[in-house]
């Protein structure tokens, strides 16, 4: 894609500024993050099998997942703080890369509770991937192309993953398939690392805002001042407990081994659902964004909000039709994880611009530290324990019944307390952003 460049004296007048070649930066960001992200669904794909190699308990996945994100929840806010006193390309590299050895070490576990070592160790590195990321991608784009970068973003990821998914499965036949696919993954890992180090040229903290771009430094240190001030800010708040009650997230660590157990399928046909839900992902990312933003264009106060609310209600309804009968054969579970998948698809294009809109740009590191990596992760954290230790009582389909499936019908009512606090909280951070603007304007 090409970009037409506005000249930095116009971020004073209104005009968002363009920042030069922000696709191609956002391609270089979006690789290792893509890269981190999918570590996990060797776990969640292979899960049967790694279970049966290193004799864990049938709930393993759910509490190594678990693992997985209580880690992140310290280790994401940690980074983001790293990125910011340091360099945010250099810790971001060094993190992937480091993740990449970690996961790859992964695959040379031996018993289960090396399992749970090395797969922790690896999720204190990938945590530095989603605030980091996401703090770029908002610093690339301005307010209006948000969605549609997060959209492409999480769609690209999402599809890669999904293709890969049943390809993955296939390991499952092949003996100590599962650590190879852990040693693959962590090569790809550290190979997007290099690519991010060599390659990419960050831009400045809030570099496409209407205010001019805040230096990385003492201005825009992470401290508890600013997070206290972000707590102010009504929509970022309710931002979080969406976030936390969010069921879906349970489906791409538990959906596999829940088609396995509850209906029979082996490992090999069940991961075939990972390739429909990865097309409706990206249907839900790159379709789902640009009608986002078109709707925002027209309805500014709530499109947002609208196609929110629109997206868990959507999912909560799915996935009570689609996981609680016996359809048959897996061809009919494709179907449902392809519109499960576009459900959960619509929230990248989504939740992210809002957050950005709210906070302010010195703010956004910390803001979507604690949006992804401390509530987001805590949700699925807790949802994946609580599926382990609910397994044994009431069964994987009463999990999905009551998780992403009624959970998810609470959601989208909530959301319905953003129509009020969302349009006055943009409002007041763009006058905040004018307001920073007018000492560059008349210097």
């Amino acid at each position: 894609m090409t970009d037409t460049v506005i000249p930095a004296s116009k971020a004073t007048t209104g005009t968002p500024v363009i920042v030069p070649g922000r696709w191609r930066k956002l391609a270089l960001v979006v690789a290792p993050l893509w890269a981190d992200n999918n570590e996990s669904s060797v776990l969640s794909t292979l899960a049967p099998v790694i279970v049966q190699a290193v004799a864990a308990p049938a709930a393993a996945v759910g509490y190594l997942t678990s693992i997985g994100k209580f880690i992140s929840i310290v280790c994401g806010p940690l980074w983001a703080w790293i990125a910011r006193r340091t360099n945010r390309k250099i810790a971001f590299a060094v993190a992937s890369g480091l993740a990449g050895i970690a996961t790859a070490a992964t695959g040379l576990a031996q018993s289960y509770t090396q399992l749970i070592i090395l797969y922790g160790v690896s999720a204190v590195f990938i945590a530095a991937a989603l605030p980091i990321a996401s703090e770029i991608t908002a610093d690339l784009f301005d307010d209006a192309a948000r969605g549609r970068a997060n959209g492409y973003t999480w769609g690209a990821i999402s599809l890669l993953g999904s293709v890969l998914g049943p390809i993955i499965g296939q390991l499952s036949r092949v003996p100590d398939g599962w650590r190879y696919g852990f040693f693959a993954w962590g090569a790809v890992t550290v190979l997007t690392a290099v690519l991010l180090a060599v390659f990419f040229d960050d831009p400045a903290v809030g570099a496409s805002e209407v205010a001019a771009p805040t230096r990385q430094g003492e201005d825009s240190r992470i401290t508890w001042t600013k997070v206290r001030q972000m707590l102010r800010i009504p929509t970022f708040v309710l931002m979080l407990i969406q976030r936390l009650i969010s069921g879906h997230l349970l489906i791409m660590s538990f959906g596999i081994v829940f088609l396995v157990h509850t209906y029979g399928f082996s490992t090999a046909v069940a991961s075939i659902v990972t390739l429909p839900f990865g097309i409706g992902y990206l249907l839900g990312t790159f379709g789902g964004s640009l009608a986002t933003d078109f709707l925002q264009s027209r309805l500014p106060r709530i499109g947002r909000i609208i196609v929110l609310q629109f997206a868990q209600l959507g999912f909560g309804v799915v996935a009570l039709v689609g996981t609680q009968h016996d359809w048959g054969g897996i061809e009919v579970f494709a179907g449902f994880w392809a519109v499960l998948g576009f459900m959960q698809g619509l929230n990248p294009g989504v939740n992210r611009p809002i957050v950005a809109a709210v906070v302010p740009p010195e703010m956004r590191g910390a803001a979507f530290a604690l949006l992804l990596s401390v509530f987001e992760a805590l949700a699925y954290a807790l949802f994946n324990l609580a599926a382990g230790l609910l397994t044994d009582v009431i069964g994987l389909r009463g999990v999905m019944l009551w998780i992403p499936g009624i959970l998810m019908l609470v959601n989208a009512a909530f959301c319905t307390i953003l129509y009020r606090t969302y349009p006055r909280d943009v409002e007041r951070q763009r006058a905040l952003l004018i307001e920073q603007a007018r000492p560059a304007a008349a210097g």
